[in-house]
């Protein structure tokens, strides 16, 4: 009996992946036939998962225009973008971290190594290019170790993650002596700081970043197996695949990402400071969960994620706008956080109720 070749098992594997990953994908933006193109395009608008995020965004600004002129100028929009680049940059790829049902609670430490990484390695004389690739190396041992200890060790991803958050920040500030590295050279400082019109530079890096993250949960091979993981880990590992590898490589995209992110803050500074990435984490897991990606694994998208970390900047600028207490900026984004899981929550039992109508 002839048996059937390698490539013809591959793309088996790979087609009842993408299957896998539509149907996930489906089940959790729409329950109804859609009859007419007019109308799909209606129903897929109104159950997409970033139009909660829109309608607060709007929300929002219209209610702080009518408190403070100063809202909608133009200054305060490329503070808001610019603080929200850097949050999105981490954002879109501890998003995959969640879709594949893992998570990272490390990545406001690497951020900080990253940052200081690439200040210490332009103090010492070397180049911008060796500086960022130094930093992406530590985000990679990182995320490489992070995604051994939950895949390999079988040790909790909140437990691995937070063990190398507490290990890094004490790494490296013991390293830096609690002290910042800089000023730093103008050449580096350019990097976050050049512009194009009123925007900076760090804008464009990060809207570029999103596209490429984008093209890679939703277009590639690798996006449709990060979103199965998330959905059926057993199902995957039955067509053959090796979910923990894949799983270790999507925590050590999201280790550089941080660092990235770090060396663009340090630019963007001027330098390297032990307080960089505090409580990043934090804001960062609140942008991808207020921004759709379901708590449970297998559902988001990259645009959520960049909206929800659009409205975490939006707030924290707002409210200093509105002489808000910085405590109530917690506050806020506390809510909605609570308000964006429960919307999950009544998401995945509508999936499960529409998988039950279907199976009859």
């Amino acid at each position: 009996m002839t048996q059937p070749s390698n490539s013809n098992e591959v793309s088996h594997s790979t087609d009842t992946l993408r299957s896998l990953s539509r149907a996930l994908e489906n089940e959790a933006t729409s329950d109804i036939e859609m009859p007419s193109t007019t109308l799909g395009l209606w129903l897929r608008v109104r159950s997409s998962l970033a139009l909660p995020v829109i309608i607060v965004i709007v929300i929002f600004t219209l209610i702080g225009e009518t408190q403070n002129s100063y809202f909608l100028s133009e200054a305060t929009w490329v503070n808001i973008l610019t603080s929200a680049s850097f949050t999105s940059i981490v954002a879109c790829f501890e998003g995959l971290v969640l879709i594949s049902g893992g998570l990272d609670l490390s990545v406001g430490a690497v951020f900080l190594a990253g940052a200081m990484s690439a200040a210490e390695l332009v103090q010492m004389g070397q180049s911008d290019i060796v500086a960022i690739l130094g930093a992406l190396l530590v985000g990679a041992v990182v995320g490489g170790i992070n995604g051994t200890l939950a895949n390999y060790v079988g040790i909790s991803p909140i437990i691995a993650t937070l063990g190398t958050l507490f290990c890094v920040t004490a790494i490296v500030t013991t390293r830096s002596g609690g002290l910042s590295i800089g000023p730093l050279p103008n050449r580096f400082t350019a990097i976050s700081n050049s512009s194009w019109g009123p925007i900076p530079m760090v804008v464009f890096i990060a809207i570029g970043v999103a596209l490429v993250a984008h093209i890679l949960l939703r277009y590639s091979t690798f996006g449709i197996k990060v979103r199965a993981i998330g959905g059926n880990r057993v199902a995957v590992e039955s067509l053959g695949l090796n979910a923990r590898r894949i799983s270790v490589i999507i925590y050590v995209v999201t280790g550089m990402a941080a660092a990235f992110s770090g060396v663009l803050e340090a630019s963007y500074l001027g330098a390297g400071s032990p307080t960089f990435g505090s409580d990043l984490e934090l804001q960062v897991i609140a942008a991808v969960v207020i921004g759709g990606v379901s708590v449970f694994g297998a559902v988001g998208d990259v645009s959520g994620m960049i909206l929800g970390s659009i409205l975490l900047s939006l707030l924290t600028v707002g409210l200093l706008l509105l002489h808000f207490a910085g405590s109530m900026e917690d506050f806020v984004v506390g809510l909605v956080m609570i308000v964006a899981v429960s919307i999950d929550r009544v998401r995945r039992s509508q999936m499960f109720r529409v998988s039950k109508r279907r199976m009859k």
